[in-house]
């Protein structure tokens, strides 16, 4: 019996992690066995950190994009899932930059398909950063594409951080929203919690008439690497020019500067996230960053202390130079 596949897309600190733990507990609470194959665009996973509470399987693909550069690594974790752990279902949250089509076709090849099936496509809209209008799209960026290509092969559209917009706002993005994409639901997530019942109800009937009366699909292949990329820090992908950046702290953090740090960044810089150690009270904390909203919160339990910037065109020595100067000398990290 195939094994059902949750593919959860979105761009990058759209809140996708937040949305999957509130899923994992509806699933549980539900007497069922999930497991997780999560893909970070970084060196390290700060959203696998964030499910360490979860007791839930999980795989990490690290250091690209699980639709391109770690497109050949799919088919070993997903087996790897579904050999040692036999699970109820899988929910496979993908790096904010990856393309749906590429990873469902990649679930449709052999081994894989005679073990899994695709369940449903969920993708997660910022409402505070999808472009209410689009350039044609000979014009538009990569990760512009992308972000219409995550809308439009969606089964469900989840259009997070709806609380901090006004109403105005949210009428018009429901309408570019519906010019990509009119026939799938669309739900609201307000305070970063979703209906997980209302939403697992929509998934067993979505992939069938939602996705007949969606314009064709158009299948897209590409010749797969069967080795593991070296992305290293602030080097390029292949993918529209984005990059990442990965510091790890060597003592604790001043809150303040790092606070500074976060208000100051570029526009070049798309996501930041990670772990640090407060100089201060010794306690270890969780940072995200999208632009003009950084946030943190207190980690669970001791993890590594990390940074992680994503973005375009990134001045990688002056970045460095001040995620370096947020450290207490002295301190534990």
């Amino acid at each position: 019996m195939q094994i059902p596949v949750y593919l959860l897309t979105g761009f990058l600190g759209s809140g996708k992690t937040t949305i999957l733990k509130t899923l994992l507990q509806a699933v549980k609470a539900q007497g069922n066995k999930p497991a997780v194959l999560m893909n970070e665009f970084g060196k390290q996973s700060v959203d696998t950190l964030l499910l360490q509470g979860a007791a839930v399987p999980t795989v990490d693909l690290i250091e690209g994009c699980v639709c391109c550069t770690v497109k050949g690594s799919l088919t070993g974790a997903m087996m790897q899932l579904v050999e040692e752990h036999r699970p109820d279902l899988i929910f496979l949250e993908a790096s904010g930059v990856a393309l749906p089509l590429e990873i469902v076709d990649s679930l449709l090849d052999p081994p894989l398909k005679d073990e899994v099936r695709i369940a449903g496509v969920y993708s997660c809209v910022d409402a505070t950063r999808f472009p209410l209008q689009l350039p044609p799209l000979f014009e538009q960026t990569p990760l512009q594409q992308t972000m219409v290509q995550q809308v439009m092969h969606a089964d469900v559209l989840l259009v997070t951080k709806t609380d901090l917009i006004q109403p105005d706002r949210r009428f018009a993005l429901e309408g570019a929203l519906r010019q990509h994409n009119p026939v799938s639901p669309l739900l609201r997530v307000v305070n970063g919690q979703v209906d997980a019942e209302a939403l697992l109800a929509v998934r067993a009937g979505v992939s069938g008439a939602t996705a007949a009366a969606r314009p064709k699909r158009i299948k897209m292949r590409q010749t797969v690497s069967k080795v593991k990329p070296e992305v290293r820090v602030a080097e390029k992908t292949s993918f529209g020019g984005l990059q990442t950046l990965h510091y790890e702290f060597a003592a604790g953090v001043d809150a303040d500067r790092l606070y500074e740090f976060l208000y100051g960044l570029p526009e070049s810089v798309a996501r930041g996230k990670g772990f640090y150690r407060d100089a201060e009270n010794g306690r270890m904390y969780l940072f995200h960053f999208t632009p003009y909203a950084p946030m943190t919160a207190p980690a669970d339990g001791e993890v590594p202390a990390f940074a992680v910037l994503i973005g375009e065109g990134l001045d990688e020595r002056e970045l460095l130079r001040k995620l370096k100067a947020c450290e207490v000398a002295n301190t534990p990290r």
